[in-house]
């Protein structure tokens, strides 16, 4: 029996976009070398600070200021549930 394990990123994580993806300049979406990935919510604000230089803690305490009405566990099971979904399919590398 094969067991499946699920990695989380940590919070000291310094995530960054894949080689060939990118944010499209002026539309909610992510272009990936097979397509574009339609963004939703406040995922292109996380997005534009995958940077490889700010941790996931950076990127959540960015948001907290721009969504004081967001609780901090909300921001931080929004962000690290996005950069994990998209490090599963390659999109994000740490």
């Amino acid at each position: 029996m094969l067991c499946a394990t699920v990695l989380t990123m940590d919070l000291t994580a310094i995530p960054r976009l894949a080689v060939g993806c990118r944010l499209h300049p002026a539309e909610s979406m992510l272009l990936v070398p097979e397509g574009a990935l339609k963004l939703a919510g406040p995922a292109r604000d996380i997005l534009s600070h995958v940077d490889g230089k700010q941790s996931v803690a950076d990127i959540i305490g960015y948001l907290l200021t721009q969504y004081p009405e967001a609780g901090a566990a909300e921001i931080e099971q929004d962000v690290l549930g996005l950069l994990e979904r998209l490090r599963q399919r390659g999109v994000i590398r740490v």
